[in-house]
């Protein structure tokens, strides 16, 4: 028993002793150090171990509700209403035009306050008013091609039936004639910048309504609440199409285009069938069709009065007197469009033919000289 006692008060005055060092190296504890004598000293390391063993425990338990807290910080309270929303779900990232158009919905969407529908028409509006000049250069320089039409068909005949000097000689006359009157063929094609702008709506509301984005649900209008769904009515295609429709009666966006009856009854019966091709589409992007339609009627409707051409300094509009005689090859039936094509190509066949075996002839005349002797070779 004495025994006993001595190794339980030496093992416990070690113990002290390693305790003191561990307070100035709390880090560094040497139990390897401690003698073991007795089962009882045995007994009171593993209890101590247990024990510390528990306290670990404890103090990881804390570490078992990390996988909520992390959830937690990732569906963090970001609403559409704030900027950084579309880009939290995948959205509005790159410089596309479809990254582009999701960016400046969320921003108009924030900052004005509005809801997705009022948010997708004031878009479109801004976008038409920032392109609207170059709508105005493109009538105004439509206007001018179709004064100085007539003799410019004048000069593509005699481009096409001459030969190579006289083409030469044309295309001079043309680009005299264009820079005298101010005409460009680039300008005409201004408004195609509009191309990739609307492929970057069509492209950005289709993923944002098949997401579906936060509010797209409810925050339709009249019959069409939910922006993504169809339109039930195909109330919106019906608009878009009657806008085409009247567009093309009016004489186009520019206003300045006389087109054959044949080519308007085709361009009527296309709005029409593309009623049946867009009613699958969400009414987001229907949404954007129709306003856009309207936009480019107003458009029109604007070129066709003079007052307001000569407000934004455009010319003087045509009649449809002269658009029809600075257009008469359009007024061609579909039939006769397709003969005079058939003819030209054949037209074309025999004068290359005719080239061709004039060059033979040169080319065999040559020989024969050389064969002469009147070619002296070197």
């Amino acid at each position: 028993m004495f025994k006993l006692g001595l190794s339980r008060c030496s093992n416990s005055l070690i113990l002290r002793s390693q305790l003191k060092s561990a307070k100035l190296q709390p880090h560094i504890i040497k139990l390897n150090k401690i003698p073991i004598t007795s089962p009882i000293s045995l007994r009171f390391n593993s209890t101590s171990t247990t024990n510390t063993s528990q306290e670990i425990q404890d103090k990881l338990v804390l570490f078992d509700h990390h996988p909520d807290l992390s959830h937690a910080v990732s569906s963090s309270d970001i609403h559409s209403n704030q900027i950084g929303y579309l880009e939290s779900i995948g959205m509005g990232q790159g410089w596309g035009p479809t990254s582009i158009i999701e960016r400046l919905l969320e921003y108009t969407h924030v900052y004005t306050g509005l809801p997705w529908w009022g948010t997708i028409c004031v878009l479109a509006i801004a976008v038409r008013i920032i392109l609207f000049p170059l709508y105005v250069k493109a009538s105004s320089n439509a206007t001018r091609m179709s004064e100085i039409k007539p003799q410019l068909d004048i000069i593509m005949k005699e481009i096409k039936g001459g030969d190579i000097q006289d083409q030469m000689k044309g295309m001079e006359k043309r680009k005299k004639l264009m820079k005298k009157h101010n005409v460009s063929t680039l300008a005409g094609l201004a408004p195609v910048l509009q191309l990739p702008l609307a492929y970057g709506f069509f492209q950005a509301l289709r993923k944002m309504a098949n997401h579906p984005v936060e509010g797209f649900n409810d925050q339709g209008y009249a019959w069409f609440q939910n922006l993504s769904d169809v339109d039930p009515y195909l109330g919106l295609q019906a608009i878009a199409a009657i806008a085409i429709i009247s567009v093309v009666r009016i004489g186009g966006e520019t206003g300045q285009h006389a087109m054959a009856k044949s080519m308007q009854k085709i361009m009527t019966i296309v709005p029409i069938i593309s009623i049946f091709i867009t009613k699958n589409f969400s009414a987001a992007i229907v949404l954007y069709f129709a306003i856009n339609s309207i936009l480019s009627l107003i458009q029109s409707a604007i070129f066709k009065s003079n007052f307001l051409r000569k407000l934004l300094g455009m010319p003087k509009k045509l009649s449809i007197q002269q658009l029809n005689q600075s257009n008469v090859n359009q007024s061609q039936s579909i039939k006769d469009m397709v003969t005079k094509f058939v003819d030209d190509s054949k037209e074309k066949s025999i004068k290359a033919a005719r080239d061709a075996n004039k060059r033979m002839e040169v080319t065999k005349q040559r020989k024969s000289s050389f064969n002469d002797g009147f070619i002296k070779k070197h």
